[in-house]
């Protein structure tokens, strides 16, 4: 630091008579005809070139030359074409540039001291030689006799520098502060978002700091934020000045959010245990205490598992159709793009309806050996239930006589045994009917048998009636116990039917009736005829007539049940079988019986998706939601990979893509902002919308226009000439940009900011 004062070497030349040897700086017209340049070299001023210039003060002392005492006289000063002296070999090219600055005051045969701050930038440049010239009128001709500056300057403040522009938090970094002095010392400091402090102070050349994580509360949307190391300059107590460097400043990959804890609870506990019971209960899974980290929050959820899938923080799932260990696992995101997750494990327990893998019944005597014409009859069964928590398998046995219209009371029959019935009160010459009914808590299983009459080779009934192999009982039929073959042919005006309700004749569907009974699981045709009718557990697309078809593997367990609506072409069909959900109906689904397939091909509602081949159209006029180019495979989405969307313009080339919302009718410039910047900053609405924008201005009072282009998303700025500068940096507050001057030495402006290519509305 100092304050220094400086005498200058002077001289001038004339455009008419060249150099004069006067010790005097002279400038503007003498006689008319001839213009003078003064130059003024000031000896040691150059070892000020990298200070920091805090005043300069010039004092000039002008003869008794020019019109009047009274004149105020205006002298520019200008950088000289050659420094550390004058020479007379430049003739009148010594003057170079625009004039840095003006003095201005009556000037006759006195002295006047001027504040030339304007000269700062080229002393602290290594200038050291300068011209005075006003050519514009006689009234500005004088000669200064004696010249003197007074700087008052300062050792520059130290840049610091890093040992690494990107660090991740919980890292450390070298902080190098290169000081021209080595008495200087630093004090070092950091401003990251909202967040500032000290990191240290006293510092000769160099510290290491560890970056604290905490700092990732500053970005809670973004992994990657930018900040500013401050290094102040110290000599003793006095400030010399403050430098700064950015740093980027990176999220650790461990900073993840918390996914908290996964609960399952029964949400439908059909079995009454409490347990998970394949086919009779729903499992509802909870993710509770899930939380971002450092500032960030949950922004999405993902729950998935056995098929089922949700984006809640709940999810309930369908009746669970299979039996074993289902997991699930719960997904986080967070609002920096960061995953979390956790998993819970339920175990279903399986079950399956009773099944009778043998159940016979026949004529025995009281000690259940088996008898012909015995008048009591023995049930042997061989059943198998589920035997899960509270569980029971139940077993009875009713009969009648099969002329009868209903069943006694029913007896307990023994599991895996034989168990007698009937007290010795079956006739021999009677047919019976033997309802079996096996049944565990939750479903039950109907067999119907037929003990016949006792075994005779024929037998007629008094008014008219015959059998064969047993007793006549029926009035005008003729009844056969035998099995029965017909080697020619057989003809049947009739109805044919069974015991078991094999039917080829149509069965009337009773209004009210629920389809889910067991009359409608058993193989044969049926109808309803009703225009509208409340037929329960119908197909919910049909209230009308329709006729169903239905057919059984086994009936009353494995069957299909196939509902053919009146007003249309729709089939609706559904299942109950063991392979799906066990004993319980799928739902309802529908299919098309086209007269055409092509014409048939399209999706009728809710968007008017019409396909056929590789070619579709959205044609719904008013339609306001998403539209999807989907691709599923059969596997879902487990398989298959799009590589390209081709649209094609129907002659084997790529057809153009014009879409509103990609602003391809304003790609030029637009004025987003124009004025005077001068100091301070400006907001620039809707910046962001642009790819760039383009910046005009001058970087000094005197210069010429420079443009610089900046990229949108926070790039800092230089304007220069080959003597002036001026520094802005930009923000962004969502699509806004804002422009702050840091660095505006010599009086420039900014006057104009237009947008380039607009991509965004």
């Amino acid at each position: 630091m100092g304050k220094n004062s400086y005498k200058a070497q002077l001289n001038y030349y004339d455009s008419k008579w060249g150099w004069k040897s006067e010790g005097t700086a002279s400038q503007g017209q003498w006689d008319g005809t001839g213009v003078r340049t003064g130059v003024l070299y000031f000896p040691g001023l150059a070892a000020l070139k990298g200070k920091i210039i805090n005043s300069i003060k010039l004092t000039a002392t002008t003869g008794q030359t020019g019109y009047g005492t009274a004149t105020t006289k205006t002298v520019y000063i200008y950088n000289s074409a050659s420094q550390g002296g004058i020479k007379t070999s430049l003739n009148a090219g010594h003057r170079t540039g625009n004039a840095l600055g003006s003095c201005k005051a009556p000037m006759w045969d006195n002295t006047k001291t001027f504040d030339v701050a304007f000269m700062a930038a080229s002393i602290a440049a290594g200038y050291d030689t300068y011209c005075i010239y006003n050519g514009s009128s006689y009234t500005d001709y004088l000669k200064w006799t004696a010249v003197t500056l007074e700087v008052d300057w300062q050792e520059p403040a130290t840049q610091p520098s890093l040992s690494a522009a990107t660090v991740e938090m919980g890292k450390s970094v070298t902080i190098n502060t290169p000081a021209v002095n080595n008495a200087y010392r630093h004090t070092l400091r950091y401003s990251f978002g909202s967040a500032s402090g000290t990191i240290a102070t006293g510092i000769a050349s160099s510290v290491s700091w560890t970056l604290p994580v905490s700092l990732a509360n500053q970005i809670p949307s973004a992994t990657t934020g930018s900040g500013t190391i401050y290094c102040d300059t110290y000599s003793g107590s006095t400030l010399l000045g403050t430098k700064s460097v950015s740093i980027t400043l990176t999220v650790p990959g461990s900073v993840v959010p918390s996914a908290g804890t996964l609960s399952a609870t029964l949400a439908e506990d059909t079995s009454g245990t409490g347990l998970y019971v394949k086919g009779m209960g729903k499992a509802k899974l909870t993710l509770s205490g899930a939380s971002g980290a450092y500032g960030s929050s949950i922004t999405s959820y993902t729950i998935t598992g056995g098929g089922w899938t949700t984006t809640n923080s709940a999810l309930t799932t369908g009746t669970l159709a299979s039996a074993g260990n289902i997991t699930f696992t719960a997904t986080v995101t967070d609002s920096r793009g960061r995953k979390a997750s956790t998993t819970r494990t339920i175990s279903v327990i399986d079950y399956t309806k009773p099944g009778v893998a043998v159940c016979d019944v026949y004529r025995c005597d009281a000690d259940g050996n088996r008898k012909k014409a015995g008048t009591y009859f023995a049930v042997e069964i061989n059943a198998s239930y589920s035997a899960i928590t509270g569980n029971i398998l139940n077993i009875t046995a009713r009969y009648k006589k099969q002329s009868e219209s209903s069943y006694g009371t029913a007896m307990n029959v023994t599991n895996n045994g034989k168990t007698v019935i009937g007290g010795g009160s079956i006739g021999a010459s009677t047919t019976y009917d033997v309802l079996v009914t096996v049944a565990d808590k939750y479903n039950s299983l109907l067999i119907q048998r037929t003990l016949s009459t006792k075994s005779v080779l024929q037998s007629f009934k008094r008014s008219a009636g015959a059998a064969i192999g047993k007793v006549a009982e029926l009035a005008n039929w003729l009844d056969v116990a035998w099995d029965t073959r017909v080697r020619g042919n057989l003809q049947v005006d009739g109805t044919i039917s069974s015991a078991d309700q094999y039917r080829i004749k149509w069965q009337t569907i009773p209004d009210g009736a629920d389809l889910n009974d067991d009359a409608y699981k058993i193989s044969g045709h049926y109808r309803s005829p009703l225009g509208s009718n409340t037929i329960l557990n119908a197909p919910p697309w049909v209230k009308g007539a329709f006729e169903m078809v239905v057919t059984g593997i086994a009936d009353g367990t494995y069957c299909t049940q196939t509902v053919k609506d009146y007003r249309d072409n729709y089939t609706y069909v559904r299942t109950q079988s063991n392979w799906t959900t066990p004993w319980v109906w799928s739902d309802w689904t529908w299919h098309l019986i086209p007269a055409d397939l092509k014409s048939y091909a399209q999706l009728q509602s809710p968007n008017n998706l019409i396909h056929a081949g590789n070619e579709f159209t959205f044609v719904a006029p008013q339609f306001s939601n998403d539209i999807w180019l989907n691709y599923r495979t059969s596997s879902g989405n487990t398989d298959g990979n799009i590589g390209t969307y081709l649209f094609g313009n129907g002659k084997g080339g790529l057809a153009p893509i014009k879409a509103s919302g990609i602003y391809a009718d304003t790609l030029g410039w637009k004025t987003l902002w124009s004025g005077k910047l001068t100091s301070g900053s400006i907001t620039i609405t809707g910046a962001k919308k642009y790819a760039a924008i383009l910046v005009s201005g001058h970087p000094g009072s005197e210069a010429y226009r420079t443009h610089i282009c900046l990229p949108t998303g926070g790039i800092d700025g230089q304007m220069v000439t080959n003597m002036v500068y001026m520094y802005f940096v930009t923000t962004y507050s969502g699509d806004d940009c804002t422009i702050t001057l840091k660095s505006n030495p010599s009086n420039g402006n900014i006057d104009y900011v237009w947008g380039i290519v607009q991509w965004k509305g």
